[in-house]
Formats: structure tokens, sequence, C-alpha cells
């Protein structure tokens, strides 16, 4: 067994991703603000945003379901960092 003096040292937490819709709603907001009308942003542009979001989001999905860890490529990993770096 591991003494408690030793455990006290360390912690361990486990944090799950957000929904799909939570995800699609957080970059949503952040292409919302930049490119919206007070920015200058033509109609045309903001619309292109709205579709833009939500296919980055479901790519990101796909690919995190698809391309699952092994133990020769245990580097997929898909987080949500991943995905800031599209935006």
């Amino acid at each position: 067994d591991i003494p408690d003096r030793l455990k006290s040292k360390f912690l361990c937490f486990n944090m799950v991703l957000p929904s799909t819709n939570s995800v699609d709603s957080i970059f949503g907001s952040i292409m919302r603000v930049k490119f919206s009308t007070k920015a200058g942003t033509k109609p045309a542009v903001i619309e292109l945003a709205k579709v833009l979001c939500g296919a980055t989001v479901a790519v990101w999905d796909k690919v995190k379901r698809a391309l699952l860890p092994t133990p020769l490529r245990f580097h997929y990993v898909f987080n949500m960092r991943d995905l800031s770096r599209v935006f």
C-alpha cells in the first residue's frame, strides 16, 4: 500500500468533455462576436460563419469518434484544445 504521506502529494481528477451542443454554443459565441455587424462584417459572411462553426464541430466530433487511440497510435487524443486552434 502507498503511505498516506505520499498520497497527500498527488491529486487525480477526471474532467468530462462537454456535449456537442455545449461546444457548438461556446465556439458559436466566439464566431458571433468575431463576425458581427459591429465588427464591420458583411451579412453574407455572418451567415457563413454560423454554418462554418457547426461544420467544424461536426468534423471534430467525427474525427474524435473515428480515430481512437491504439497502442500504436496513442497520440490520437482529440480534445477541445485541438478544436480551439481552428477558431
